[in-house]
């Protein structure tokens, strides 16, 4: 069980990572550069976007995984899923104060 949670936890915190970068691009080929692009980001439900949607994404793959292994009625990975669930969503709204004390 606790080598599930160590290698959803690495492979999800990537994924999280990987969906930051992402959006960033996303958001840049989408507004450019500019005034424009600066009143879109400023905008409440932007930030909230940009902000929680990877999160959003892994919370909704976990918790796929995590109805499918209930209802295949594989306790031990479910509890596994649910464990790094919690111990992701802990550390992404922390990553600014985690980030703050490594550098």
């Amino acid at each position: 069980m606790t080598k599930n949670i160590i290698l959803n936890i690495l492979l999800f915190s990537a994924l999280a990572f990987l969906l930051v970068i992402l959006q960033v691009f996303i958001f840049w080929f989408m507004y450019g550069e500019g005034t424009e692009s600066g009143r879109i980001a400023d905008l409440w439900y932007v930030s909230l976007i940009l902000e929680y949607l990877p999160l959003f994404i892994i919370l909704s793959i976990i918790s796929f995984k995590t109805f499918k292994r209930y209802k295949d009625k594989e306790f031990d990975k479910v509890k596994a899923n649910l464990i790094s669930a919690l111990i992701l969503t802990v550390l992404y709204l922390l990553r600014y104060e985690i980030i703050n004390l490594i550098g």
